[in-house]
């Protein structure tokens, strides 16, 4: 799925949304039955270690900055990797090779100039993809740590690009390196913090939404959610469609949990009415 870097026709926009966003409420519908049914404890996540919806949020993001500078540069990047192979498979090691010499690069442009804000946010972009790639690929505990560092990488280099100027996108990117390191309370702060000082940006409220949404703290999903959407009205950034696809997950689930409490109160119901006759039926005999 890291292929979707870069500008995206909106056709394919949309079907990237709804196949990793999950927009269908019969879908919804029939996961939440089969989780009741199973019963079974979630295993415990390691540190850095990436939920399904952690890497759901990662390619969303994607898409909502697939007409920025950074997605430009990351189309650049991973156009300019010569596989041998059109459709060779992504993995921890291939995310080095696209984006190890680059970074070095701009490490040595830094070092020349160490406040050039521009570099700083470069940096601090595609150590932010680089990372949050190789965790989406991780497949052991050092691939896993290798994507970390990568992004306390990345949130260095925006700490130092923010104390030259705030901006609301690297505050977003940031706390999403916080939350894909598994700091989620961190990165709800950092968001909370971002839709305060810059009201009208609505890929904070996007972001803040996910986080709830990771959270369990579904009221407050949705009311950022529907921020982000007023926000972006025509779509112009990608943030309406996307969360109007979360808007549709949250709202599915809930419908199904209400049919299933309805269904659930209906055969008590049925259940005490059984009882009553049976008892009836039991007095009249004596």
């Amino acid at each position: 799925m890291l292929k979707t870097y870069g500008r995206l026709p909106e056709e394919t926009r949309r079907e990237e949304i709804d196949e990793m966003a999950g927009s269908n409420k019969g879908g919804a519908k029939q996961k939440k039955a089969a989780e009741k049914g199973k019963g079974a404890s979630k295993p415990q996540r390691k540190a850095g270690e990436l939920t399904r919806f952690q890497k759901i949020v990662i390619i969303i993001f994607i898409v909502i900055f697939a007409g920025s500078t950074l997605a430009g540069a990351l189309a650049s990047v991973v156009q300019s990797q010569q596989y041998e192979e059109q459709n060779q498979e992504l993995t921890a090691e291939t995310m080095d090779e696209t984006y190890q010499d680059v970074v070095a690069d701009l490490e040595a442009k830094l070092e020349e100039s160490p406040d050039d804000l521009d570099t700083l946010v470069s940096l601090g972009q595609y150590c932010y993809s680089w990372g949050s790639g190789v965790l989406m690929l991780a497949t052991d505990d050092a691939d896993t740590t290798h994507g970390v560092e990568l992004l306390e990488k990345a949130i260095g280099y925006y700490d130092r690009a923010l104390e030259i100027e705030d901006a609301p996108e690297v505050r977003v990117n940031r706390a999403l390196c916080l939350f894909y390191e598994g700091r989620t309370d961190d990165a709800a702060t950092a968001l909370q913090e971002t839709t305060t000082t810059f009201p009208d940006y609505a890929a904070g409220w996007q972001g803040l939404g996910a986080v709830y949404e990771s959270q369990g703290k579904t009221e407050d999903a949705i009311a950022a959610y529907e921020k982000a959407i007023e926000l972006d009205p025509d779509d112009e950034a990608g943030v309406k469609s996307v969360s109007e696809g979360r808007l549709e997950q949250l709202q599915g689930t809930d419908d199904a949990g209400a049919d299933e409490d309805a269904a659930t109160d209906d055969d008590a119901s049925a259940d005490a009415t059984t009882t009553d006759d049976e008892a009836a039926g039991d007095a009249s005999n004596d």
